[in-house]
């Protein structure tokens, strides 16, 4: 008989009208086909002169009394134990080649599994990167999404939508291959395939829940995906409506063009906020609901993260609408001084004498004084001249030519004199952002052409520079001290 062509033991006579061969045979076929139900324990069972070897409840073969003297045993039972004996050495070896060959069946398909998901794992990134460039390459072919003649979604908000799904897709899909990789290494092998069936349960347990719960509130998501696509045409159409105004397309009396932005930050910023505080409990009928939840939580975190912010729109708002700043005035607002080139609600954007621009949070306003200079403000440059030009009217005269070819109203006031020096004040109103650096050279070309030599400061100077320096007006300056 034999075990994958193995021979197990031997049967040499005949019986029942079989020959040796015959019965041989069919024990061989009884053992097969037990091996491939389930193997079971091999044990043996005495029927009157007979002892018949059984796997299981299957019978395989019938030992009778000759079968035990051509084998030299003394009864059929022995021979039985004997046969048994090999049966069950010879199938202990059988199911360890087969455990054998089974786990180097599994771990080539895990090595090949794994190869088959890098691989796809390179090919969805690769799908990835020829669509983000498609993408960058054709921005004409990506179109807007418009309801009517309503544009609810740009072009360019389009085409990072889609970039960001890309990006999504691909780690998504990257992570379902080296999930399934994960289940079919884990389920390959006896020892981990309850392993795989607690991360089967682990991952698409929630996710069954979730369906199932998707599935029965069908109706309120439909009423809210039709909530959200009105929200979203009503915040669209509020930003439309507000640009216009700001480019001057839409009058509307109660709302100055620069203003139009502010206001529509504003506006759409109290519509989407009032949709999850009040429009999302009428939606979903329940007062105390997820959404109206996320809405007051979004307005106590928002208010917590935002309040240095809200405190500077709340200056800012006092600022703009007040009319206490214009655009193209000069001013000097916390310590910075420049043209006022826009006003915004957090903050006044400046540009300084070197053309670059400085903001302001509207903040700084609450711990600095602001001056606000007008559309030309004063330029003041303090020089100091020879003793011998004190009241001399013609230097007086050359002064205010220079600072005049500079500015509006010039003006020239002796500060002070003494023995080292005379201290001039020339001034002029200028809306030139370096109107100070052109008084400077047209001074010192008037002063080079006319041959006017300078001195030293007089020692009354500290107290006429702490006096122009705090902003006082030309033609009141400090009594001249002579020494």
């Amino acid at each position: 008989m034999l075990v994958n062509r193995t021979p197990v033991f031997t049967l040499r006579a005949a019986r029942d009208g079989q020959s040796a061969e015959q019965r041989a045979a069919a024990a061989s076929a009884a053992l097969r086909r037990a091996v491939e139900d389930d193997p079971a324990e091999v044990r043996t069972e005495a029927q009157g002169d007979v002892a018949v070897v059984l796997v299981g409840a299957r019978p395989i073969v019938t030992l009778g009394p000759e079968d035990a003297a051509a084998a030299g045993d003394p009864t059929p039972e022995v021979h039985a134990s004997r046969v048994a004996a090999q049966l069950r050495d010879a199938l202990r070896k059988e199911q360890s080649r087969s455990a054998t060959l089974m786990t180097l069946l599994s771990v080539a398909l895990v090595v090949l599994s794994g190869i088959l998901g890098l691989f796809l794992i390179q090919r969805a990134g690769v799908l990835a990167d020829k669509t983000r460039a498609w993408i960058a390459d054709n921005p004409e072919r990506v179109p807007a999404i418009r309801l009517r003649s309503i544009e609810v979604i740009r072009p360019a908000s389009l085409r990072a939508a889609i970039h960001i799904g890309v990006g999504a897709a691909k780690a998504l899909a990257q992570v379902g291959v080296l999930y399934g990789w994960v289940l079919i290494a884990l389920s390959l092998f006896e020892p981990t395939r309850v392993y795989a069936e607690q991360l089967t349960g682990f991952v698409f347990g929630p996710l069954y829940a979730l369906l199932v719960r998707l599935v029965s509130s069908l109706p309120l998501l439909v009423v809210a995906l039709i909530a959200s696509i009105a929200l979203i045409v009503l915040v669209r159409f509020v930003g439309l409506f507000f640009d216009s105004v700001a480019r001057g397309e839409t009058t509307v009396e109660w709302l100055p063009a620069d203003l139009a932005v502010p206001t529509s930050l504003l506006v759409r910023a109290a519509i989407i906020l009032a949709f999850f505080v009040l429009a999302a409990p009428l939606v979903t009928g329940d007062d105390g609901g997820t959404l109206a939840r996320v809405g007051i939580i979004a307005v106590v975190a928002l208010g917590l993260a935002i309040t240095p912010l809200l405190a500077s729109v709340a200056v800012g708002v006092t600022v703009v609408y007040g009319r206490r700043l214009r655009v193209h005035d000069f001013a000097e607002i916390g310590g910075r001084e420049g043209r006022v080139c826009a006003i915004t609600l957090l903050e006044v954007r400046l540009e300084d004498a070197r053309g670059h621009e400085v903001r302001v949070p509207h903040l700084l306003g609450l711990i600095h004084p602001t001056r606000v200079l007008g559309p030309e403000p004063l330029v003041t440059v303090v020089l100091t001249l020879a003793p011998a030009t004190a009241g001399q009217e013609d230097v007086r005269d050359l002064l205010l030519d220079a600072a005049g070819a500079v500015g509006q109203r010039p003006a020239a006031d002796l500060l002070a004199f003494d023995a080292d020096g005379a201290l001039y004040s020339v001034s002029a109103y200028s809306s030139a952002p370096d109107a100070r650096a052109r008084l400077n050279a047209a001074l010192a070309a008037a002063l080079t052409a006319a041959g006017v030599p300078l001195g030293r400061p007089p020692r009354s100077a500290a107290a006429a520079e702490a006096w122009i320096a705090a902003g006082a007006p030309p033609g009141r300056p400090p009594r001249a001290q002579a020494s």
